[in-house]
């Protein structure tokens, strides 16, 4: 039978639409993290925290569905196996546990039902609850956000972080409402560059999730006229939708330094200079809060935070450093690391032979959090745990094997443990920041410490460890969270956000990749 070429047109726009249809289908099915129905393959039902309940393809993985939003489930290795953050409580069809996640895993939890969302598939109907809750929203209950006639006294100031999102309504210069809340990010990864690597893979989702978390954010406090918004230079450019990819790649190209107004979801916003792709306006505000610049003397200003950014002050002209230091000391990759919440150790003591520790709110330990790891290698140097090369002295009574066999350093009196691979973790990690520090000056007057891990330091234990110079500690000063006392400026004196301007243009960046200095310092830092 002759085929003619209007059938031939006919076939090709039905197999077309066939495809379209599918891959508009498989698109629709993980908007924004969210699992949907998907009617072309078998599907299950996975029921989280008794409340929600979705569709998934059969063989999905647990941690494809705690992406969506509203779960705010926390992967700081963005699903690569390595940090064992992403537990939860699973009953239900499961796949087994490999290698991978035993190893991550203690046997009580196992026991428990625990397992890792990127390591374990859904093959038929689960019941989930998450194990790593988001961190609380601390406000006054029931505040009434009012619509005030808004002066330079009143407005919102957000400090988005890679891991947190935080910020304080002003209402005449008063505190109406403060906001702390897990970056809707955070499932994708712990730190920058894992965040613009899965924006490569999921293109659009992270512009989305940070876009919409802002906006919420702006709806809660009724909209108001003015805001000021710090972040790093990366989180800046998924708000404003520019392309991420450039900041991932040397040359480390920018799509704006930002340092001006502009209009956000209807509200007239600022947002700060930044110095460069990996030195945000969030260290501009940490420079401006300080006053290092008006002393006649030398400093530093280190922000220990996930990317640990330095600026050195020589009394004339700033200088600025991004070190890779990872986000080993918050917790990420340290198999009982963990955010300073509830039952974080915080603090350990070695007095009288006797190893000793406090915990954020006074409860049953369940981890370290950044100041308590500072201070367990300390305690384990101080006792004898620890070698000068970071091994562990495995004929001590506190270092045993724990229950996979792996050398370990135990906290007498609890199941909290540091593991040998853990300390190296943390020994690259501290030996990048005081490389770091090293290479931009050997000696300053006065060290300002920024962001929450720097106000909970032991100081003298972060120098027995080697993660501050010795000769960087005699005169610290604590700036607690500097981009949102910064942007309190920003937001009411016009004057400081010329000087911020002033101070990014100022500031030159000294680069560590590649530094022969850097890398010599570096592997001498090393030990402990």
């Amino acid at each position: 039978k002759t085929v003619t070429f209007a059938t031939i047109i006919k076939y090709i726009y039905f197999f077309s639409w066939v495809c379209y249809t599918v891959i508009k289908e498989e698109k629709s099915c993980y908007k924004g993290g969210a699992v949907a129905m998907n009617k072309f393959y078998p599907t299950i039902t996975v029921t989280i925290n008794e409340t929600n309940a979705v569709s998934v393809p059969d063989g999905t993985l647990l941690s494809e569905i705690l992406r969506h939003p509203d779960f705010r489930f926390a992967m700081p290795c963005g699903e690569n196996g390595i940090c064992g953050k992403c537990k939860v409580i699973a009953r239900g069809k499961l796949s087994p546990p490999d290698k991978r996640e035993l190893s991550l895993l203690t046997d009580t939890e196992l026991k428990q039902g625990y397992r890792l969302a990127c390591r374990t598939k859904a093959l038929g109907d689960v019941w989930l609850v998450t194990a790593n809750a988001p961190m609380a929203v601390h406000s006054p209950a029931d505040v009434a956000v009012s619509s005030p006639s808004f002066s330079k006294t009143d407005g919102l100031i957000l400090d988005i972080g890679t891991t947190t999102v935080a910020g304080i309504l002003l209402d005449h210069g008063e505190t109406l409402l403060t906001i702390s809340e897990p970056n809707r990010q955070i499932s994708f990864g712990a730190d920058v560059i894992s965040r613009i690597q899965a924006e490569k893979e999921h293109p659009g989702v992270l512009y989305t999730l940070l876009q919409e978390q802002v906006k919420d954010i702006l709806s809660r406090c009724r909209h108001p006229k003015n805001a000021v918004i710090v972040a790093n230079t990366v989180m800046l450019h998924f708000l404003k939708g520019y392309d991420v990819t450039p900041l991932g790649e040397s040359p480390y190209l920018t799509a704006d330094l930002f340092g001006k107004d502009d209009v956000l979801f209807d509200t007239a916003c600022y947002f700060p200079p930044c110095i460069s792709a990996f030195i945000g306006a969030d260290i501009t505000a940490g420079i401006l809060v300080s006053h290092m610049t008006e002393q006649k003397e030398t400093a530093m200003l280190a922000d220990l935070g996930t990317n640990g950014e330095l600026v050195y002050y020589d009394g004339k002209a700033l200088t600025a450093a991004s070190t890779a230091a990872g986000p080993a000391f918050e917790g990420t990759g340290i198999f009982m690391g963990m955010p300073a919440q509830n039952g974080a150790i915080d603090h350990v003591f070695y007095e009288n032979d006797q190893v000793t520790y406090t915990t954020v709110g006074n409860t049953a330990p369940k981890g370290f959090c950044g100041s308590g790891l500072v201070d367990v290698l300390a305690v384990m140097k101080s006792c004898g745990a620890l070698t000068e090369s970071g091994a562990l002295n495995r004929n001590h009574p506190l270092c045993p094997r724990d229950f996979h066999g792996e050398s370990c350093f135990s906290i007498p009196g609890c199941d909290v443990i540091l593991r040998e691979e853990d300390v190296r973790k943390l020994q690259l990690a501290k030996a990048a920041i005081h490389a770091g520090m090293l290479t931009l000056t050997e000696k300053v007057d006065t060290l300002y410490l920024a962001g929450g891990f720097g106000s909970y330091l032991n100081v003298k234990n972060a120098e027995s460890i080697g993660l501050i110079p010795k000769n960087f500690c005699h005169k610290i000063q604590f700036l607690g969270n500097a981009a949102l006392s910064g942007g309190k400026e920003f937001l009411i004196r016009e004057a400081s956000r010329k000087k911020a301007k002033a101070i990014a243009q100022s500031c030159s960046i000294c680069e560590l990749s590649g530094n022969p200095v850097f890398a010599e310092y570096y592997i001498d830092k090393m030990l402990f």
